[in-house]
């Protein structure tokens, strides 16, 4: 099976695309690492809305995406505009533009649709940019580089060695929880979970050089201890759903399946081992359900559920913040305001058609576009980054159940990944190789 692959991934390709190929995904790269940037990304604030390095390489991206899909036009290629998601992400942007009716404020739930829509733009951006599975391998393998990096800022400030930010994210219980250059360290285990599950089936199973595998593996690892270090139980939690995923869908023997996963999980509990105490699994993952995080949460959701009663449409985009003092448990954390449960976010300010178009999505994008992908594409490279990216998909599926993740560009990012191995699937599937999909200047499409 690798000499097949091998061929259909980079036999068709010629030097100009190849080139191509490698400064797109340099690009993508960068975009995720700005992305990762968060807060100290910022450029400038206007009011409610910050400027930020990744918007401006999000533009620049969204024009070049433009440029090439009049150019694809042109030779008769539509498919990155006709997928299984665009039509639930079309009647998503619609219900999420339809809450600003009723927003309480407006000027917070306008820049929460810019962001919501930027991150619908992603998925195109990248299911437009990355034309091959060599393309995806690139991008998967440059995120998780990324990551690495993070990784190790990570393990210093755990470490209190030193700190990106000035101030520490210290709570109690826990001692310093790494953040790195995220606004809080949940968001950091999202990204740090995602580039491992992204290029996870890639190490293991895609046609590369023995150095680069090696060399994935280490960056995979001290990025598992990085995550480790953010006590994040939903990205931890979440890292061994998107793993157990990969060993069910990966095209493998059964036996080489189950002895993954229990590489894989034990590699999570000595990450586990090097960061966390006894007495720290007793409190928070043996009695989880009886800690102050945990039972805010609750709370939390009983208030936006409340509010979704009073409020069947929606209160607005990013308006959850103003009206929630007004259903507060008195119980509480008064200094919480969000509700930490990204369906209960989307349903609170976006109301049930939200909720349903949100669902549509996810359920368009598991169901019609990555698992398809998974089990008939004959290209393994292919089939590795299908997987990659319904694995990190599902971890921050499953992470957004403890945290609002419904804007993040991570989880946006992993479905473009997912529609992109689509859009190659279908062109396979129509006997047209993945690396000549594009055609070069002065090229004619091909046929």
């Amino acid at each position: 099976m690798t000499a097949p692959s091998t061929r259909v991934a980079s036999g068709g390709a010629n030097p100009t695309q190849q080139t191509t190929e490698r400064w797109t995904a340099f690009a993508l790269v960068a975009l995720a690492a700005a992305a990762a940037l968060d807060i100290t990304g910022r450029i400038a604030e206007v009011g409610p809305a910050r400027f930020t390095l990744y918007q401006l390489l999000a533009l620049a991206l969204v024009l070049l995406t433009a440029w090439r899909l009049v150019r694809e036009r042109a030779h008769g290629v539509h498919g990155a505009l006709k997928t299984p998601l665009t039509v639930p992400l079309a009647a998503f942007l619609g219900t999420a533009a339809l809450s600003l009716v009723f927003a309480t404020e407006l000027a917070p739930a306008v820049v929460q649709l810019l962001s919501l829509t930027s991150s619908v733009a992603l998925v195109l951006v990248v299911a437009v940019l990355v034309r091959s599975p060599r393309a995806g391998a690139l991008v998967a393998g440059g995120v998780l580089a990324v990551a690495a990096v993070f990784g190790v800022l990570a393990i210093l400030e755990w470490g209190g060695v030193v700190s990106v930010q000035p101030d520490v994210f210290f709570t109690p219980g826990y001692g310093i929880r790494a953040r790195v250059t995220f606004l809080d360290p949940n968001i950091l285990a999202s990204f740090l979970m995602s580039a491992i599950l992204l290029a996870t089936p890639l190490l293991a199973v895609a046609p590369m050089k023995r150095s680069l595998r090696v060399a994935g593996v280490c960056a995979a690892a001290v990025a598992l201890v990085g995550l480790a270090a953010t006590y994040s139980r939903g990205g931890l939690g979440g890292l061994v759903i998107g793993l157990v995923a990969i060993a069910l869908v990966m095209r493998a023997p059964r036996t080489v399946r189950f002895a993954f996963v229990a590489v894989m999980v034990l590699a999570v509990l000595v990450a586990g081992a090097l960061v966390f105490d006894a007495q720290w699994v007793e409190e928070n993952v043996v009695g989880a359900g009886e800690t102050g995080s945990a039972t805010n949460r609750v709370y939390m959701v009983e208030g936006a559920l409340a509010m979704w009663r009073d409020h069947p449409f929606g209160v607005g985009l990013d308006n959850y913040q103003v009206v929630y003092p007004g259903y507060r448990d008195p119980r509480a954390d008064a200094g919480i305001t969000e509700s930490h449960t990204a369906y209960v976010t989307v349903l609170a300010e976006t109301g049930f058609l939200g909720l349903l178009a949100f669902v549509w999505v996810l359920a368009a994008f598991f169901l019609r576009t990555a698992l398809p992908v998974v089990r008939r594409a004959r290209d393994l490279t292919l089939h590795a980054l299908a997987v990659g990216a319904f694995a990190a998909a599902l971890a921050l599926a499953a992470q957004a159940f403890t945290y609002s993740l419904e804007a993040s560009k991570f989880w946006w990012f992993a479905i473009g990944l997912g529609v992109a191995a689509w859009c190659m699937a279908a062109r396979e599937d129509d006997g047209v190789s993945p690396a000549s999909a594009a055609p070069a200047e002065g090229e004619s499409s091909p046929t």
